[in-house]
């Protein structure tokens, strides 16, 4: 297997990351890569509900619950605060070509920027991590600038940076 491909979107909340990996997981797809996406955000969720079984199993302290029905799996576990999205897809995507992490904005590792129509202040400007943006707006820097509609150009960057 070639060595694994770690592509990390990030940028604010609705700037398009979504819709951004949608596009480059179909291109990698395409090619018969083994893709997987670990969503990062900084903010509590739950998948499962009360008084399902794997909930009644996370409440008499087990560390994981896996469920599955022969074509598809849910795990739920807790997991330690030194845990990454990058340690996460080592551990359960170790045998996956390309993994795209969404969000991680707190992570030191090389990144995409989506940037949408936000008036907030670019990430690009305070993250040194930034080395490709994308977005339909200009900007003033040197870093590599793609529109949306630019998959390919974007794809054929990413596959030399990442």
């Amino acid at each position: 297997m070639a060595e694994q491909k770690i592509i990390t979107i990030t940028g604010r909340s609705g700037s398009g990351k979504t819709t951004l990996i949608e596009r480059l997981a179909r291109e990698y797809v395409a090619e018969g890569r083994k893709v997987s996406v670990i969503k990062s955000m900084r903010h509590d969720f739950e998948v499962d509900r009360e008084g399902k079984d794997t909930h009644r199993y996370r409440s008499a302290g087990v560390h994981s619950a896996l469920i599955t029905n022969g074509k598809k799996i849910a795990l739920m576990a807790d997991i330690t605060d030194d845990e990454t999205p990058l340690t996460l897809a080592e551990k359960y995507f170790r045998d996956h070509d390309i993994v795209i992490i969404e969000g991680f904005k707190e992570g030191g590792t090389r990144k995409v920027e989506v940037i949408g129509d936000s008036e907030e202040t670019p990430l690009f400007e305070t993250d040194s991590n930034i080395v490709m943006i994308v977005s339909d707006r200009n900007f003033s820097t040197k870093l590599p600038l793609f529109k949306r509609d630019e998959i390919k150009k974007i794809r054929e960057y990413i596959d030399r940076i990442f």
